[in-house]
């Protein structure tokens, strides 16, 4: 029987493959299965021929089926003989795994003497990235030990790891020693800086990196990373300069790179800017579309942020999640209270987007900023899941503004059984108790806000944003 032709192209280095040649049953194992059914006929040709025992072919059975059902991966690991096995069938299996299984197949690895390789430990760390700083330190001991502490690749992982631990020190010695830094080391730097909250040092990174003696050029990633930095900084000066920057090297036509740069602008106060870039892009996505009608809501610009959205649906792009939230966030600001119930309405009906409690939280907000308290009550009062503190204390403030006391007590009281911190809610029902001259009442709830019955408010923090030292990008 012949073997099922390939829907899509193999790999170019297949069709030279002297044993593919010679077993077209094998043809399945380059290309990606949908299911695991699908690849149980040639994983039943390969046990019942003895090409199993063959170490590319159980690498490659490894690699398939790691993807649909690790459990059924680790049986077919365990009945494979050692004489199989090699570095890239346990890496097929580490980098699939979570943190606890990737170390019990490194320590099996081992066991089976099956020696790691260059790729063994990266892949590793990053199946532990985020664990406890102590694991973070043994695997980087165990680097060391393996003869690859100075190795490009693990000395990536390594930084990166320290990042997603909150080791931002560590991270930056592993950088500081590397002997050479590809592109991948430096945007990983910048990008670490950036989930750090950091961005002035992920922009003095990057400017490191440009004056770098080993002429290592940024790639789209590395743009995507300075603009965040750039927008986490708020410095309409910084955006410009790396917009002249990236227009220099070539990489704007891009579309990620465009799309950063938009919401780059946006979030720099560049509106204007923003608006041109997005005007000029030839081809627009998804992401270009939510951008600008982010850049356009968080301005104050409502009106115009939906009807770019609707223009968006005439151009026959789809919304998601995140569209949604903005889109509803946008006319809550707006004061659009029937352009928000019609999107709320379609989300699910027309573009199959399940609603979260985020896009409840829009629609509460929605109603209590136009005075709709009653509307706004029921609407939680019909939510399918509990609502939490930030749309209920969205409602409580409305109901202070309005002075509806009678849904600011039952909010209170929702509040008081649904949630652990109570915020200032007890504070805003006691404003409207003192509005309606009801001085017992605000005596009360007083009384059990200082004896700590209704929890305290945080004390407040203040950011003063000293000018930011300005460096050409």
């Amino acid at each position: 029987m012949a073997p099922p032709r390939p829907s899509s192209p193999l790999p170019a280095w297949a069709t030279a493959n002297a044993l593919f040649r010679r077993h077209r049953r094998l043809l399945p194992l380059l290309l990606p299965a949908s299911s695991l059914r699908d690849l149980l006929p040639v994983l039943s040709y390969c046990l019942v021929s003895g090409l199993a025992r063959n170490p590319f072919v159980a690498s490659r059975l490894l690699l398939a089926s790691s993807g649909l059902a690790l459990p059924f991966s680790l049986l077919l690991l365990s009945h494979l003989p050692a004489s199989s096995l090699s570095p890239f069938s346990f890496n097929s299996l580490i980098r699939a795994s979570p943190p606890g299984l990737a170390l019990r197949l490194f320590d099996q690895m081992r066991r089976r003497g099956v020696p790691p390789d260059t790729y063994t430990l990266p892949f590793l760390i990053r199946a532990c990235s985020g664990s406890d700083p102590l694991l973070c330190q043994a695997l980087h001991g165990q680097g060391s030990r393996l003869g690859y502490g100075c190795h490009l690749f693990t000395q990536t992982a390594l930084m990166n790891m320290y990042f997603a631990c909150g080791s931002v020190v560590a991270a930056c010695k592993v950088f500081e020693e590397m002997p050479a830094r590809d592109v991948v080391a430096w945007t990983g730097m910048v990008s670490g800086y950036v989930d750090s909250g950091m961005y002035l040092k992920a922009v003095e990174v990057f400017q490191e990196m440009r004056c770098a003696d080993d002429l290592v050029w940024p790639n789209e990633a590395t743009v995507v990373s300075v603009a965040s930095a750039c927008a986490g900084l708020g410095s309409l000066e910084y955006a410009k300069g790396l917009h002249s920057y990236v227009e220099k090297i070539g990489l704007e036509r891009e579309l990620i790179v465009r799309n950063a740069l938009v919401d780059m602008y946006g979030k720099c106060g560049g509106i204007e800017s923003a608006r041109g870039l997005f005007c000029l892009m030839q081809e627009k996505d998804l992401h270009s579309w939510t951008a600008m009608i982010s850049v356009l809501a968080s301005h104050g610009h409502g009106k115009e942020a939906v009807a770019l959205f609707f223009s968006m649906l005439e151009a026959g792009v789809h919304p998601d999640s995140t569209t949604f939230i903005v889109v509803l966030s946008a006319c809550s600001h707006a004061g659009l209270v029937d352009e928000g119930i019609h999107v709320f309405n379609t989300m699910e009906s027309e573009y199959h987007v399940s609603p979260s409690i985020k896009h409840y939280g829009c629609m509460v907000d929605l109603f209590s900023r136009a005075g709709l308290i009653h509307r706004a009550y029921e609407f939680i009062t019909s939510m399918p899941f509990e609502p939490n503190l930030e749309i209920l204390g969205a409602l409580l403030s409305a109901c202070s503004i309005n002075n509806e006391l009678e849904i600011g007590e039952l909010v209170l009281n929702k509040i008081e059984s649904v949630c652990s911190y109570k915020g200032g809610a007890g504070v805003l029902l006691s404003n409207i108790y003192a509005n309606q001259n009801l001085w017992q009442e605000v005596d009360t709830i007083r009384r059990k806000i200082r004896t700590e019955a209704i929890a305290r408010k945080p004390p407040g923090q203040s950011l003063i944003a000293t000018e930011v030292p300005y460096t050409s990008l």
